[in-house]
């Protein structure tokens, strides 16, 4: 998968709900649920109760952001 190919599929759930796993390393793993509110060249950004999360399209590609999208 290409990050165009994931930039793609992102802007195609804009608005949707998503669930984000987030590795950050030394056993912190966080997990975030909420919306894609808005998306750009390098970075999507997801509102959820805590608010605004930025995520880029590299850390999908990496598999350090794990995205699930909620039908």
């Amino acid at each position: 998968m290409t990050i165009d190919a994931i930039r793609d599929n992102i802007t195609s759930h804009m608005g949707n709900e998503i669930s984000v796993i987030h590795n950050e390393g030394r056993n912190r793993i966080l997990e975030y649920h909420g919306k894609v509110v808005e998306v750009y060249h390098n970075i999507f950004i997801v509102l959820d109760d805590g608010g605004k999360r930025s995520f880029s399209y590299h850390d999908v590609l990496t598999e350090t952001v794990k995205i699930s999208f909620k039908s």
